[in-house]
């Protein structure tokens, strides 16, 4: 449990957006998703928010935890969503936090090691270029 579980993104970043403008699925759930508190996130938000680069600095962690867990966690896609979704992020984004990206290198590379047949060549592509590009 982390320290920011009771607390929403608009709370932790001390920015409330006003109401969505725009009434697309994605648009609505990220306005919602800011007003969730963040023990409450499920791996499909983390993995929404984190593709659009919402909260990276307090979701990152959140979904550190949960690919530590089972590196093929899935939200709504497939399994191992979460984890292509995150190395998906600019490289800057994920080398903001030391022990994040550290972190990141060793789930990829366990996954790389036991996810034969859970991971699409797709997929496996993306986690190859990021072990061995950091």
């Amino acid at each position: 449990m982390s320290t920011h579980d009771h607390q929403t993104l608009e709370y932790l970043e001390k920015d409330v957006w006003p109401d969505p403008d725009y009434d697309s699925h994605l648009v609505t759930t990220c306005h919602r998703l800011r007003k969730k508190r963040l023990g409450e996130f499920e791996v499909e938000d983390l993995r929404i928010m984190i593709g659009q680069g919402i909260g990276l600095k307090y979701l990152l962690p959140k979904a550190v935890e949960e690919l530590r867990i089972n590196p093929f966690v899935a939200g709504d896609f497939f399994e191992g969503d979460l984890l292509v979704q995150v190395l998906n992020r600019p490289l800057a984004d994920l080398r903001e936090d030391r022990a994040i990206y550290d972190a990141l290198i060793e789930i990829s590379r366990d996954a790389l090691d036991t996810g034969e047949t859970v991971l699409n060549k797709a997929d496996r592509v993306v986690i190859e270029r990021f072990v061995h590009g950091h």
